[in-house]
Parts: structure tokens; sequence; C-alpha cells
């Protein structure tokens, strides 16, 4: 297909999907596993497997998702510390680099979003994957337009604050760290002489 031609409609159509954000956004945020179970099944959402290996323990747990939505959709839902994080879908996958359907679902959530929420905002500042995200009722939108060796868009629902926190541990634990807990760059043999004044 040419990157000027017309592209047929989306699958899953947009719609549906924003609508599907619309009820997590508006709602009250599950803050037990029976209110995200109540959640899921309003949503017509089914919970599968973890992703996660048994070992190491982490405090962000993945597990697998179905939204009952036609098309090809890779979705999971996440906790953080055991609370309901949110929920991560991947529309419009191609294997190929800037597939016209792929931008046009990015480029339609955008304007959808933008509609509901007014103009968004990219804190990440990625300059190879556009994103857009609202800050909505305690809730964080995100879209992600990847399109690298494929394209791909990700949009992700999230609690603002678990997902804030979240990306807070997953930075401090990807941290380098040292034998000493000293600066990154101090030399292990610059040690302090004992009873000298320093």
């Amino acid at each position: 297909m040419d990157a000027h031609e017309p592209t047929s409609a989306l699958t899953p159509d947009p719609a549906v999907i924003v609508g599907l954000v619309e009820k997590l956004v508006e709602g009250i945020w599950p803050r037990s596993d029976a209110e995200r179970k109540a959640l899921f099944q309003r949503l017509n959402f089914i919970s599968g497997a973890s992703w996660d290996d048994a070992e190491p323990a982490s405090a962000l747990a993945h597990y697998s998702l179905s939204t009952q939505q036609p098309g090809e959709i890779s979705s999971s839902w996440n906790t953080f510390n055991g609370r309901f994080l949110g929920i991560s879908l991947q529309l419009y996958t191609d294997m190929n680099t800037n597939n016209p359907a792929t931008r046009q679902g990015f480029e339609d959530f955008r304007q959808r979003f933008t509609t509901h929420y007014g103009e968004g905002r990219n804190p990440w500042h990625d300059p190879l994957i556009q994103a857009c995200v609202w800050q909505v009722n305690g809730r964080r939108i995100a879209i992600r337009f990847f399109n690298l060796q494929h394209s791909g868009m990700l949009l992700t629902v999230d609690d603002a604050g678990l997902a804030t926190a979240s990306e807070a541990e997953i930075r401090r634990r990807s941290a380098p760290t040292h034998w000493n807990d000293s600066e990154e760059g101090t030399s292990p043999f610059n040690l302090p002489r004992m009873g000298v004044k320093s």
C-alpha cells in the first residue's frame, strides 16, 4: 500500500476503544482485586495468566488481557505493589515501518482524545517515538507511535499516581549500583584515612 493511498476502516474501531477508555477514566478506580474484577466484568475484559517469571519478584506484575474486540490486539493489565495499575493495548501493529493504517490509528486516537480532554503533552521527549499524554480524573492516558523496525501504536490507561511510583521504582532498580554506595565515577580506592578529619 502506498503511503499516500487512503486507508480502510481500522480494526478495532477507534471509537469503540475510546469508549472503553472513557469508562476507565470516568468511573471509580478499583482499589481492591474484587473491584478490579467487577470493572473487568462491566467492560467485558477477560484476565489471563501472569506474564512474569516467578523469580525475581518485582513490585510490577503483568497479566494477559482479552478485550473481546476484533483485530489483532496484544493486551495486558498491570499491578504495582498488588494494586491495579492499568491496562495496555498494542493496536494496528504491522511488521513494516511507515504503515499508513498504524499512523492513521495514532492520529485518530490523538484527535479523539484531544477533542475530549484537550491538547496532550509529551513528557518523555523521545525523538523516535511520538507520544501524547493526558491527565484526566487521576488517570493517565498515553498513546505512543512506534516506527522503528515495525509500526505499532500503544495505548495505556493508568492510575497516574501509581504510574509515577512504578516508573520511579523501575529507574531505581535499573540505576547503577556501586560497591560502597558511592557516587558514580568515584574511585573505590579513594577511601577516607583513619584518624584524619576531612
